[in-house]
């Protein structure tokens, strides 16, 4: 009979936070059980929208969790041009970070994740804006490419391909950009330089997982005796969860994007319509063969697999090592081209492993070495069950082979140590797609294997050959530095390979608004020992730059720092330029990129390197009177440090420090962005927010969206309503509709070249209705839409002034854009009835 109890664990379980290499994230007794449940079946399922969150996790749970279909998640972009709720990160850092929330999501739902090369550049509001920035062909190449190698039975598209403008463009393009593919992937006659790796593939069929939602505010219904439905809300006895429960934990790993959930339970119904391939009455997977019938000669692969599945002990999973032995013979006989043949041996070598008890794991002391240094590798191994092991090779990446003969004896340690060099030229852990410069629209990926990956592959792989039994098994480990946290316990970061030198910059953006100098300080970080070179840089025509030490450098140890304080003074034209730094070793290598590292809880730490420039910009601004900002938080944003390159004094506030008493210190008070959705304790800082205002403060509201705002109202005056409207087109026409007002004109004098030069959009989430207190200052539009005028409102209130702005400053200013500096500073400036400007 098939397994279905939930049963005991393994020893090693995985921690909570997910901190730990990909085995032990399998060796769990309700694991292993599911997996030999599910070796029998035979069918993939490709889901595919255009985001990291877009995807429905209850349907790529319930196809891979509960019936056990290898299940892919297509998501076109990396979440690059999104908004960030738990750091600063954004876009290429944000989507690094939103990556690795689609792999802790799929190591949960049972997925696996996929992308293209398209770049997410923000907001679009139909298809044909999206496809004039993304280069269709290379997307539909990429998710031509995904489906041959993934090779799915039938294509899931979270969208509709023929309701453009009725959501994001991007997310229409999905849809289109997965049937166009689905039409050809199978055609060997489309993009055949990828026949070199993979065969075409035809699927059975497309359709559009749809629901009532779709057709909310649209002026139509949603009927669903129109579209095949599909149960998904089942218990998987095994794992002790509903697929809601699953797919709600998986949910909630889109922690930037604040997709925390509650877990689900019961029954829940999906929706399907058919887009294109075979027809279908009852079931989106209906007339596909799941069943070994798809391999030749595999009748006695299925019946083994039937005696292990009635006969494994989950008290003695060392008992079915034998079984899985003789399946994995048989495998072996039959056609080892076929991709069910290679599935499946995959995963009876991994089931071997985890039914024998084996642990292994390959540690460093440091998680970042140095190219041309030297790694101390610990392979740790341990067989936990008294099934006959051997490690019998370790080979390190194309580094090292070693040849051993060592019996792993029932719960003993086994340590083994290799010594390798890293090559001097060997690729640093950059991010594959952004080791080349990217466009607007579309990521540089030369190499055909890598284009859809979820992530580099492990830097240098450990490649253990085991003896189990008598026949040989492998694992691919990565290496690891463990380290014990006070708080979380045990905690893996993985193995990142680093220049010898990194350059940090503490201001990666300048701005003169006179010709006074400004300080740098630059460090330059030893990741080995004995780094040795000298400081260059390449200085812009018409600037000037002065050190206060030395331009040589010579670091004893690995960790010693140099610092030098560059003094730079601008050129006497305004404009945007870079000044490029560098650091040339004493063996003439040149090193010029600093190290950023993105580490959260819940994702393994990621390393991402950035070129070592500083934006220089040279603009006509005046600060006017403003001598002190303070900023309350919302989501994260680098506004502050933005504010204080262009020469504010800005305190970001402790939440306790918001009195009335306090904000009398501060010239204006600005609020960040989403703070009325994030900030629990909005609906208490409001009033005083509001009686500062009311006492002759300034304060500057940036965005937020009508979802989850924590205050019955936004501002001095009830009637500021927020929507969706937004302008995407960063090139789009501006109008000042107030031309008098003092916020167009002191201290500076705003025209429409301060609208030039704009990054990723106009703004988002603008108010589209207000009573009369409020002034309309701008009027926007985007190509074929009707004008919006809510991007910046203010209005007076007592002696003080309000200003709520859905213009994206959280992206202009850190881009270094002198438009949105100037009016940035009108806006600190602006007070009722002001005695200058006028």
């Amino acid at each position: 009979m098939r397994l279905t109890s939930f049963l005991l664990f393994f020893v090693i379980t995985t921690l909570c936070i997910g901190q730990t290499p990909k085995q032990a994230n399998k060796e769990n007794t309700s694991n292993i059980i599911q997996e030999i449940n599910h070796l029998n079946t035979l069918g993939a399922v490709m889901y595919f929208a255009a985001h990291p969150d877009d995807e429905n996790q209850r349907v790529i749970a319930y196809f891979a969790r509960a019936k056990g279909y290898e299940t892919a998640y297509t998501s076109l972009t990396r979440g690059d041009g999104g908004q960030n709720l738990i750091g600063t990160e954004i876009r290429e850092e944000l989507g690094i970070l939103r990556s690795q929330e689609l792999i802790e999501a799929r190591k949960v739902d049972g997925g696996q994740q996929m992308f293209s090369r398209a770049n997410d550049f923000g907001y679009s509001k139909n298809p044909q804006e999206t496809l004039s920035v993304w280069d269709k062909d290379q997307v539909l190449a990429d998710a031509v490419w995904n489906i041959r190698r993934f090779r799915p039975d039938i294509i899931i598209t979270r969208f509709s391909p023929n309701r453009g403008g009725r959501t994001h463009g991007h997310h229409t393009t999905s849809a289109i950009i997965a049937l166009e593919a689905f039409k050809i992937a199978g055609d060997s006659t489309k993009y055949p330089e990828q026949l070199k790796y993979v065969a075409p593939w035809q699927p059975k069929r497309i359709m559009w997982n749809t629901n009532s939602w779709f057709f909310r505010g649209k002026g139509e219904s949603f009927d669903a005796s129109q579209f095949v439905s599909l149960e998904t809300g089942n218990y998987i006895p095994v794992l002790g969860k509903n697929v809601g429960e699953i797919a709600m934990t998986a949910r909630s790993k889109h922690r930037c994007q604040g997709f925390g959930a509650a877990l689900q339970r019961g029954e829940n119904r999906e929706y399907f319509e058919l887009l294109a391939g075979a027809e279908m009455k009852s079931s989106p997977m209906e007339d596909v063969d799941t069943s070994w019938k798809r391999v030749a000669n595999s009748s006695k692969v299925e019946k083994y697999i039937k005696e292990l599945q009635d006969s494994f002990n989950p008290s003695k999973p060392e008992k079915s090592v034998n079984q899985l032995i003789k399946i994995k013979k048989e495998l072996d006989k039959l056609d080892q081209t076929d991709y069910w043949v290679n599935k499946k041996s995959e995963k009876i070598n991994q089931l071997i492993l985890q039914c024998s008890g084996i642990f292994l794991e390959a540690l460093v002391d440091d998680a970042q070495v140095a190219q041309g240094d030297s790694l101390n590798i610990e392979l740790r191994t341990i067989n936990r069950s008294s099934t006959s092991v051997q490690l019998s090779k370790v080979q390190v990446g194309a580094l090292s082979e070693k040849e051993l003969s060592t019996d792993l004896t029932y719960n003993k340690n086994i340590k083994t140590t290799i010594d390798v060099k890293v090559p001097a030229d060997f690729p640093i852990s950059q991010p594959y797609w952004l080791q080349k410069l990217s466009s607007k629209g579309m990521y540089r990926v030369d190499k055909q294997k890598m284009i859809g990956q979820p992530e580099n592959f492990y830097p240098i792989p450990v490649i253990v050959q085991l003896t189990v039994q008598g026949v040989k098994v492998e694992e691919t480990l990565n290496i690891w530095q463990k380290k014990v946290n006070p708080a979380l316990g045990e905690v893996y970061i993985p193995l990142g390979i680093v220049p010898a030198i990194t350059i940090d910059i503490d201001q990666k953006t300048l701005i003169f608004g006179d010709d006074q100098s400004k300080s740098i300080k630059v460090s330059f970080t030893a990741k080995t020992d004995n780094a040795k070179g000298k400081i260059g840089y390449d200085l812009p025509k018409g600037w000037s730059i002065e050190s206060n030490g030395s331009l040589d450098v010579d670091l004893k140890n690995k960790g010693d720092k140099a610092e030098i304080v560059l003094k730079v003074t601008p050129s006497k034209k305004d404009g945007k330029e870079n000044l490029h730094l560098y650091f040339t070793t004493d063996k003439g290598q040149k090193i010029d990129q600093g190290l950023n590292i993105i580490d959260y809880e819940h994702i393994y730490r990621q390393y991402y390197f950035v070129d070592a420039n500083i934006q220089l910009i040279r603009l006509n601004i005046n600060r006017g009177d403003i001598q002190s900002i303070a900023y309350v938080m919302g989501a994260g944003d680098v506004v502050p440090q933005s504010l204080i390159t262009a020469g504010y004094r800005v305190d970001i506030l402790d939440h306790d420090h918001i009195t009335k008493e306090y904000l009398k210190n501060y010239d204006a008070v600005v609020v960040g962005i989403r703070a009325y959705n994030v900030l629990e304790n909005m609906r208490y800082l409001q009033p005083v927010l509001m009686d500062y205002v009311y006492n002759g403060g300034n304060v500057i509201v940036q965005y937020n969206t009508s979802h989850r705002v924590k205050t019955k109202q936004i501002g001095p005056y009830a009637d500021l309503k927020l929507s969706r409207d937004r302008v995407t087109v960063e090139e789009s026409p501006v109008e000042i509709l107030e031309k008098k007002h003092p916020l167009m004109n002191y201290p500076n004098k705003i025209d429409k070249e301060d609208f030039d030069g704009w990054v990723q959009e106009r703004g988002l989430y603008f108010p589209n209705e207000w009573g009369d207190e409020y002034t309309p200052i701008l009027r926007m539009q985007d190509p074929n839409e009707d004008p919006v005028d809510g991007s910046l409102l203010v209005a007076d209130y007592g002696q003080g002034a309000f200003i709520y702005s859905g213009i994206s400053w959280f992206r202009e200013l850190p881009a270094g854009v002198s438009g949105a500096y100037r009016i940035f500073a009108n806006m600190l400036n602006y007070k009722p009835n002001p005695k200058k400007g006028k």
